[in-house]
C-alpha cells in the first residue's frame, strides 16, 4: 500500500502551510517556561489567538472550507483528500474552522439529503464562513439514549411549533442556527417518530442559558424552546426520518471533530518543554519513565493518524462509515486523555495553574486541556457506545 500523497496533493499542502504560517505565525502565540523563557504554544489560551469568526471568514475567502462540495453550492468540486489536508493543517495549528458544526455535520448532510432550497440557502454561506450551527440533540433525560428525547414539533398551518429543551449545546450563544432533532410522531416506536429541523437561533421563544463546565467557562448551554415557529421548509429530509439522518451525520461528527492533529501540536510543545526543563539535575526528556511514556504517545499518534486517514479515504470513495468513524473517535479521544495525564506528570505543580498567575507555564494550556478533554469521551457518543458499535458492526459479535 502506498501511503504517499500525490505531487499535486503535496503541492497543495505546501500552499496551505505557507498561508497558515503567514496568517497564524508560531511567534504570535507564546507561553512561559518556569524560568520565564518563552516558547510557542497552540490553542485558544495563547496570546494572539484569532477568534473563530475571523478565522472562518479568511478560510472561506480562500475556498478552503468547502473544497469537496459541489461547485453549484459554493464548493470546489475536488476529491475529499484536499479538504482532509486543509483540516489536518488547521487542527495541527488549533485554528478555528477545523471543527465547525455547520461545515462538518450540517453541510455533508444537506448535500446528501437536503432539499434544493435548503442547499442553496445554507451551503454558500457556510462555504464563505458567514454562519455556523449548534447541535440540538441532547436533553436532560436523553443523552446516550437519544431516541428518548421529548422535544415536540407539531404541525400548525405552514409551520411547526416546537417546545422542549436541549442541554450541553456547545456554542448555542454564538450560533446562527440550531440543527435540532424533535419528536413529530409520539404514537410510533421512538426511533421512527423523529424529525430534523434547521431552527434560527434568533427565533422568538428561544432562550439560551449558559452551563459552566469544569474550566468555569460557558461553552455549554441549555436551550429552551417555547412555542417556536419553524417553517415547514426548515424540515431536513422527510418527516419522521430524522433518526436515520442523525445517525449518518454522527459518523461525520466522530471523524471530523476529534482530529488527532489538534493534540499532536500540544504533544510537540510538551516534548520541547521536557527538553528545556530539568528536574533533579536532569532534563525531563531523559528521565526513563517519562521518556517511555512520551515514546508510547508518539507511537499512538501515528496510529491515530492512520485510523483517521483510512476513514477519510473510505468516505472519499463514497462508502458509508460505521465502525470506522467509531474507531477514530474512540482512539483519538482516549489518546487525548492519556496525553494530558502524562503532561500533568511532566509539569508537576505548574500543571495545576491557569489564568493570570505569574507562575503559569505554557499559557495554562495543559491545565485547561486536562479538564477540557474529560468531555471528549462523552460527546458524540460515549466510549462505551463506540466500543459497542465496533464490536457489533466491525467484529460481528453478538449482542450481550
Amino acid at each position: 500500500m502506498d501511503f504517499r500523497f500525490s505531487p499535486e496533493e503535496e503541492a497543495f499542502r505546501s500552499e496551505v502551510q505557507e498561508f497558515l504560517d503567514r496568517e497564524w505565525p508560531r511567534e504570535r502565540c507564546l507561553g512561559s517556561l518556569p524560568g520565564g523563557e518563552k516558547m510557542p504554544v497552540p490553542g485558544p489560551l495563547a496570546p494572539g489567538y484569532m477568534p473563530s469568526a475571523e478565522a472562518e471568514r479568511k478560510l472561506g475567502a480562500k475556498g478552503w472550507l468547502s473544497l469537496s462540495w459541489p461547485t453549484e453550492y459554493g464548493g470546489g468540486g475536488k476529491p475529499l483528500v484536499y479538504q482532509t489536508i486543509v483540516d489536518e493543517e488547521l487542527a495541527y495549528r488549533n485554528i478555528p474552522g477545523s471543527e465547525s458544526i455547520g461545515r462538518t455535520i450540517v453541510a455533508p448532510t444537506l448535500i446528501a439529503l437536503g432539499s434544493e432550497d435548503l442547499k442553496r440557502e445554507f451551503l454558500p454561506r457556510l462555504a464563505r464562513g458567514e454562519i455556523d450551527f449548534c447541535l440540538g440533540y441532547t436533553e436532560p433525560e436523553a443523552g446516550s439514549d437519544l431516541a428518548s428525547l421529548t422535544t415536540r414539533a407539531v404541525v400548525e398551518g405552514d409551520d411547526y411549533v416546537i417546545n422542549g429543551s436541549k442541554v450541553y449545546t456547545s456554542g448555542a450563544d454564538i450560533s446562527h442556527y440550531c440543527w435540532l432533532l424533535a419528536t413529530t410522531d409520539p404514537g410510533v416506536a421512538k426511533h421512527k417518530g423523529l424529525s430534523l429541523f434547521i431552527v434560527p437561533m434568533d427565533a422568538p421563544g428561544i432562550s439560551v442559558r449558559p452551563l459552566l463546565n469544569l474550566m468555569n467557562l460557558g461553552w455549554f448551554n441549555e436551550v429552551v424552546l417555547e412555542d417556536v415557529l419553524v417553517s415547514r421548509r426548515g424540515l431536513v429530509g422527510m418527516k419522521n426520518e430524522g433518526w436515520h439522518i442523525v445517525t449518518a451525520a454522527l459518523s461525520s461528527e466522530r471523524l471530523a471533530l476529534y482530529h488527532c492533529r489538534s493534540q499532536f501540536r500540544v504533544f510537540e510543545s510538551l516534548l520541547e518543554y521536557a527538553k528545556r526543563v530539568q528536574r533533579d539535575g536532569q532534563p525531563l526528556s531523559q528521565q526513563p519513565l517519562l521518556r517511555q511514556k512520551l515514546a508510547q504517545l508518539a507511537t499512538d499518534f501515528q496510529v491515530a493518524r492512520l485510523l483517521t486517514y483510512r476513514a477519510a479515504w473510505l468516505r472519499g470513495t463514497g462508502q458509508a462509515l460505521s465502525y470506522e468513524s467509531a474507531m477514530v473517535k474512540l482512539f483519538n479521544t482516549e489518546l487525548a486523555q492519556r496525553l494530558y495525564q502524562v503532561a500533568m506528570e511532566i509539569l508537576g505543580l505548574h500543571g495545576g495553574l491557569m489564568g493570570d498567575s505569574a507562575r503559569t507555564v505554557l499559557a495554562g494550556m495543559v491545565s485547561h486541556n486536562y479538564l477540557s478533554v474529560v468531555q471528549d469521551t462523552i460527546g458524540a457518543g460515549t466510549s462505551e457506545v463506540q466500543r459497542d458499535i465496533i464490536a457489533r458492526r466491525g467484529l460481528d459479535l453478538p449482542r450481550g
